[in-house]
């Protein structure tokens, strides 16, 4: 071993275990759910929040999401929910159990096509 390696007790990691290390962390538990509401329309409202659960998802801590009422006097045409990098980052979690678990939310309002 060289003298900086013996000098702090590390050992020089493999350039592609990093690389794999990285590459899971960085795609592991991305993912998308999209729902749309009839024809989609070009001139909508897109608002964005979070949406926060706990325990694997068992247990909401944001109330269930209202279309209806966040989109006031207008009809929901699509609805995003993603788990996203900075979900991930965000999430308290140990080796089995997501203790925090929040999600990314749009949603886009429209004016009725009735």
């Amino acid at each position: 071993m060289r003298r900086e390696q013996q000098e702090f007790g590390v050992r020089k990691l493999n350039m592609k275990t990093l690389y794999l290390f990285l590459f899971c962390v960085l795609l592991g538990g991305c993912h998308t759910m999209h729902f749309t509401n009839g024809p989609q329309m070009e001139e909508t409202v897109v608002r964005e929040k979070w949406h926060h659960l706990a325990l694997n998802g068992l247990i909401e801590i944001s109330p269930p999401f209202d279309v209806e009422y966040s989109c006031a006097q207008q009809q929901w045409d699509t609805i995003t929910m993603e788990k996203t990098f900075l979900n991930v980052l965000a999430g308290l979690s140990t080796e089995y159990v997501s203790i925090y678990s929040p999600w990314s939310m749009v949603y886009e309002c429209r004016d009725p096509i009735d």
